[in-house]
């Protein structure tokens, strides 16, 4: 009768004598070079501390220290994480809900306080979003509300001009890009009135545009 040998036992050889599994000569190469290399570290720690004591102290001293303040360093980056974590999900609750409304076939969304984080440029892309999902594709964007604006919202933006424009091509509705200046990325009216005018003569739908932007930031109009 035969017997099945248990995964990862010996294999009977010549004479009797076992032969370790690979996967375990792997384990056992694995750990032995590192505890190798901490025995020699540990053996000449040892013997030129007994040559030098002061010296081998004060080193030892600036490695702990060294140590010390990676750890705290670590530790306090692991901290504000989990915060942001924890408290995220409060400030998405707290952010004011975006003001839109329709003229015509354009809608007009209101942006207001100040975009300067990573998680608020998420919260108003997710709601320019479900505006663009409710099959309004033809958005100007008012940003007489703005105070500061993050960097970040240049690729919000980006992203809600190419979902603007595959809802449109899914409504069936006729593509015409918008003419914008040279060296400029979006079309950006001085206030509500004219981008309306401007755009209700446009042929074509599923575009993005901005109106009424703060001459603060109007000079990264092509990085907000």
């Amino acid at each position: 009768m035969r017997f099945g040998l248990p995964t990862g036992g010996r294999s009977p050889g010549p004479g009797g004598r076992g032969r370790r599994s690979p996967a375990r000569r792997r384990v056992w190469q694995s750990f032995s070079f590192p505890l190798l290399v901490l025995t020699i570290n540990c053996a000449l720690l040892f013997t030129v501390g007994r040559r030098f004591p002061l010296e081998t102290v004060i080193v030892l001293a600036i490695f702990g220290v060294a140590a010390i303040g990676v750890a705290l360093y670590v530790g306090e980056l692991v901290i504000v994480d989990f915060i942001l974590w924890i408290t995220t999900p409060i400030m998405h609750e707290i952010l004011a809900p975006l003001e839109y409304e329709q003229v015509g076939e354009m809608t007009i969304a209101k942006l207001s306080d100040d975009i300067v984080s990573v998680w608020q440029c998420q919260a108003f892309e997710r709601q320019l979003k479900r505006l663009i999902d409710e099959h309004h594709c033809d958005l100007i964007l008012d940003f007489s509300g703005i105070g500061r604006l993050s960097s970040n919202f240049r690729g919000v933006l980006i992203r809600l001009t190419t979902a603007a424009r595959r809802e449109a091509e899914k409504l069936g509705s006729p593509y015409r890009p918008v003419a914008v200046p040279p060296d400029e990325l979006f079309r950006v009216f001085a206030d509500r009135k004219s981008a309306v005018e401007e755009m209700g003569r446009h042929d074509g739908h599923g575009w993005v545009v901005l109106c009424s932007v703060p001459v603060g930031i109007r000079a990264v109009s092509d990085a907000v």
